[in-house]
């Protein structure tokens, strides 16, 4: 059984460190604003990185110009609060008609190259749709929260799952097809997509616990070479 009480405490003795060293380092009036905006052009940007952030400023401008700075608000913790949950939504809004667009991009693109959409589902679509996920737990995980960087990853497949395939289907089925199934379904692999990934769990399950729930830096090599493999035969799949 995993040492919960001292996991606990480990994580919270780390979060007081962060704190602490947070306020420590705070400016003496609030909030840095020293900080550049997300539209200024990057300090120390070489030829790549100022081609990298052209191609993006229209995106950034987006951002920029439709999510509020809530760092304006520091002196009304009231209205700071209303503008961070209206972060919070814009984010949510921003994510979803980003997700649309790229995942008809992909489509589109598939079509126009003979690839089916299960391959461009587990390949671009994925690592697409996974960044955010993979920002959010690298950041976790680089503060020493371990156990929060695991569990956005886990957490975050597991609503894609239930909600993001849930959600669709009982609309879809109450609305348009008024209650009959769906038979319009390909295949295209998903069957052996689903037992790959109950492997893989059950590889995580093992190692996991052959470890006594420490993650070792041969873990991560392990399952970067699962994830190699199992791209590899995706793509073989359509070409062999």
């Amino acid at each position: 059984m995993a040492p919960i009480k001292e996991i606990y405490e480990e994580d919270m003795a780390k979060f007081e460190v962060a704190a602490k060293e947070y306020d420590e380092e705070k400016p003496e009036h609030g909030f840095d604003f020293d900080e550049p905006d997300i539209i200024d052009f990057p300090e120390h940007a070489g030829i790549f990185g100022a081609i990298i952030h052209y191609l993006l400023l229209p995106f950034k401008a987006f951002i920029h110009y439709t999510l509020p700075d809530v760092r304006h608000y520091e002196s009304d913790p009231d209205k700071m609060l209303s503008m961070a949950w209206i972060n919070v939504l814009g984010c949510l809004v921003h994510l979803i008609i980003m997700s649309y667009v790229m995942v008809r991009s992909l489509e589109t693109l598939g079509g126009l190259l003979n690839i089916p959409n299960a391959i461009m589902g587990v390949t671009f679509s994925a690592a697409g749709t996974s960044l955010p996920n993979y920002v959010a737990s690298q950041v976790a995980a680089r503060q020493g929260f371990g156990n929060q960087a695991v569990s956005n990853a886990f957490g975050s497949n597991i609503f894609n799952i239930l909600v993001g395939l849930g959600l669709p289907w009982t609309l879809y089925i109450g609305f348009v097809t008024k209650g009959e199934p769906y038979y319009g379904m390909a295949d295209d692999g998903v069957v052996t997509s689903i037992i790959i990934l109950a492997i893989v769990l059950l590889a995580f399950i093992v190692l996991t616990l052959s470890s006594n729930y420490v993650l070792l830096g041969w873990h991560g090599k392990v399952y970067a070479a699962m994830y190699v493999v199992y791209v590899g035969y995706e793509i073989g799949q359509l070409y062999i």
